[in-house]
């Protein structure tokens, strides 16, 4: 290719997303073991907040030596939700994102949920809800560098329709252990402390609110 690109349709154009009407939002980007690119995009139907946007579609997008492959994976309800791809040495695919409906829906962020695919992306699962019963929206999931299997994800809360207190969060690989840091600290060490999900939420979760969710994704192509 010859750089600058000058025109959209050149050799780095990956999916005419303009022609289905859909904008898209990047969320991040890594590589498999063969070091080919996986971006992780969310789609939308407008920039407007709100249900009539909607479906917004997680999607993977993986060059796999010869082409690009685009399968889409699970909902969410905002074009801001963040979060991040793990690809782990096993071959597991991991999300980790504001993914459920949080107590200000349709704004930015909810409640953090974990997603695993084993087939890179063709089918996802949904094996842990990290947060449950919040009071303010969880979002922008950062995934670390190297990560450590108990600091696997960061993320902050706040109130999407108000001024509001904001707090810093981690969680381990599975999004089992969740952690706040303290919302004040004088000194140079403190011990982050363990969030226990509402336990009227929990309660409910038997019924399967807690439960495993499956979601077969889209071939786009």
């Amino acid at each position: 290719m010859d750089l600058p690109l000058v025109c959209p349709h050149n050799g780095a154009f990956v999916h005419d997303y303009e022609h289905e009407g859909l904008q898209v939002f990047v969320k991040d980007l890594n590589f498999d073991a063969h070091g080919n690119p996986v971006i992780l995009i969310l789609t939308s139907r407008g920039m407007e907040t709100g249900p009539q946007n909607g479906p917004r579609v997680w999607t993977t997008v993986r060059w796999t030596g010869a082409e690009w492959e685009v399968r889409e994976a699970f909902p969410s309800d905002n074009n801001y939700d963040a979060g991040g791809l793990h690809i782990e040495p096993d071959g597991t695919w991991r999300i980790i994102a504001p993914t459920e409906t949080g107590p200000q829906p349709y704004n930015t962020g909810g409640e953090v949920a974990v997603w695993t695919s084993v087939n890179e992306g063709a089918a996802w699962e949904r094996t842990c809800l990290a947060t449950r019963g919040s009071i303010y929206n969880h979002t922008y999931v950062r995934r670390p560098v190297n990560a450590h299997p108990e600091f696997y994800a960061f993320w902050a809360d706040g109130h999407t329709r108000q001024p509001s207190d904001s707090r810093l969060y981690f969680c381990n690989r599975s999004g089992e252990r969740v952690f706040r840091l303290p919302a004040l600290m004088t000194g140079d060490k403190y011990d982050p402390e363990r969030v226990v999900p509402n336990e009227v939420i929990e309660e409910a979760g038997a019924a399967g609110e807690q439960g495993r969710r499956q979601w077969k994704g889209k071939a786009v192509r």
